[in-house]
């Protein structure tokens, strides 16, 4: 078993800067709980797509992609960490391969249920430790933690990673369009190892503080 500091922490981890270690995550929504049904539930790829074309796909096509693990802290913009979480899914990338964006696109829009969306640098959704989530430790996501999917990309802050996720459009070179958190202020990236919280920061850049 890892030691652990007098808080309970796990000694030599290192959480990115201004995070504080959290036995649990906390369990937290904008707005109500949806409870979407797979047999009534699809995703959506479109904006600027390759083809042009927008594609739909239902619960069974996606649960036809190859399974990945991936085991990954979480990290809340509201500066807690919870470390070791066990995530299970498709890879994002798998669905990028199946419906890809046109040349130019860098970004993407991910959306979620009631109008959430957030902005992604199509490199990160491109990772192969980000996946549509569709388990945590085990056992099939509850709807407060997500149900039937979410986007997990670890070393994002969790807004970027939206619950009972819907889709993504490719959004074109120079767009203005925001996700929710975004448009208040949150930065556009939200990369948590170099504390990139809130939108001024896009400025002025921070180093990249070393995971190990």
């Amino acid at each position: 078993m890892a030691e652990r500091d007098a808080t309970g922490a796990p000694l030599e981890r290192v959480l990115p800067p201004g995070q504080h270690w959290r036995a649990e995550p906390e369990v937290m929504h904008y707005g109500p709980v949806p409870r979407p049904r797979p047999d009534r539930w699809s995703f959506t790829v479109g904006g600027a797509t390759a083809d042009g074309a927008e594609r739909v796909f239902g619960w069974a096509d996606l649960e036809r992609l190859d399974d990945c693990e991936v085991v990954a802290d979480m990290h809340c913009a509201t500066r807690w960490s919870a470390l070791d979480q066990h995530w299970a899914g498709p890879r994002a990338a798998d669905v990028v391969e199946l419906a890809p964006p046109a040349p130019h696109v860098r970004e993407v829009l991910v959306f979620a249920e009631f109008g959430y969306a957030a902005n992604i640098a199509v490199d990160d959704l491109l990772s192969p430790r980000t996946i549509l989530a569709t388990r945590l430790e085990g056992a099939p996501l509850s709807y407060e933690r997500g149900a039937p999917m979410r986007l997990v990309l670890p070393h994002l802050y969790t807004w970027k990673g939206p619950k009972w996720v819907r889709g993504w459009n490719y959004l074109p070179e120079g767009s203005a369009e925001l996700g929710f958190w975004e448009q208040r202020g949150y930065h556009r990236h939200g990369d948590a190892w170099r504390q990139e919280r809130y939108a001024y920061q896009e400025n002025s850049p921070r180093p990249r503080v070393p995971q190990d």
